[in-house]
């Protein structure tokens, strides 16, 4: 395992599409008191408070970023935009980003134009230490991930891979099993996390994934049976946590930072 990051919604303290409650260097102190390795930042919360001068030098590093959508069903990408200009900012002062990145609209995805355009983005942003993490969301359009992965493996990006988030590989329909066709370096990341068993074609889909995301273990899903899985494909890439519901908002933010982290490296460490 190369280090443990709290994402951003972690510990933000609001609800997905709320301004954080918690300044950044509150949020990044508390994750290294935590024992936290790396911090997660949101582009669009970075946009609304300063850009990237905001992250000074922060008492963890800033390993993570989100969310870089738009290219899915883009028909042009030849002039970079806005989140792209301001990633590469962020880059430049963190260094080496792992960025989550898909397409919230609805689709469907052409696979074969979707991978044309995760490469060009991929390699305009590969020598900024930039890889670009794909997740698949049940009302986006890359709705599964055996898509997510036909993208990646069509666009032959090097710095292109999949996020695993928990709650969207089992909401997705995807089960443990698919891991077999995986190579664990086709995984860019993996975000923890537990809530309860929620089927593709639920109605309140998107509700719930934004409220329901609980602390790895907590929940009903196979998170443990899931990172066993990685471990004996030998899957030693980065792992993430990424909690947020209503009652956990709430915390003060070094509770929120403790909590998240013990529960995580519970699940890592098997127990």
């Amino acid at each position: 395992m190369t280090g443990l990051t709290a994402s951003y919604v972690t510990l933000h303290g609001g609800g997905f599409t709320d301004p954080a409650r918690t300044s950044f260097a509150g949020r990044a102190a508390a994750a290294a008191i935590a024992g936290f390795t790396g911090i997660g930042v949101q582009l669009a919360d970075l946009a609304r408070t300063g850009g990237a001068a905001v992250l000074g030098d922060p008492a963890v590093a800033v390993t993570e970023a989100e969310f870089l959508g738009g290219w899915v069903l883009a028909e042009d990408l030849e002039v970079p935009s806005p989140s792209e200009e301001l990633l590469i900012e962020v880059a430049q002062v963190a260094g080496p980003l792992r960025v989550t990145s898909g397409e919230f609209a609805a689709g469907p995805a052409d696979p074969g134009r979707a991978a044309e355009s995760l490469a060009v983005l991929a390699n305009r942003l590969a020598p900024h230490g930039i890889t670009l993490a794909v997740e698949a969301f049940a009302w986006g359009a890359i709705s599964d991930y055996p898509t997510a992965l036909e993208i990646v493996r069509r666009s032959g990006a090097a710095n292109a891979g999949l996020m695993i988030d928990v709650w969207h590989w089992f909401a997705t329909g995807a089960d443990v099993a698919l891991l077999h066709d995986v190579d664990p370096h086709e995984i860019a990341g993996v975000q923890l996390n537990d809530g309860p068993l929620t089927r593709r074609d639920d109605p309140e889909m998107l509700h719930r994934a934004r409220t329901t995301r609980w602390l790895p273990g907590k929940g009903e899903l196979p998170v443990r049976e899931l990172v066993g899985a990685l471990h004996s494909a030998a899957y030693t890439g980065p792992y993430s946590v990424e909690v947020n519901y209503p009652g956990f908002r709430e915390l003060p933010v070094e509770e929120a930072a403790r909590l998240a982290h013990d529960a995580s490296i519970a699940i890592l460490n098997g127990r």
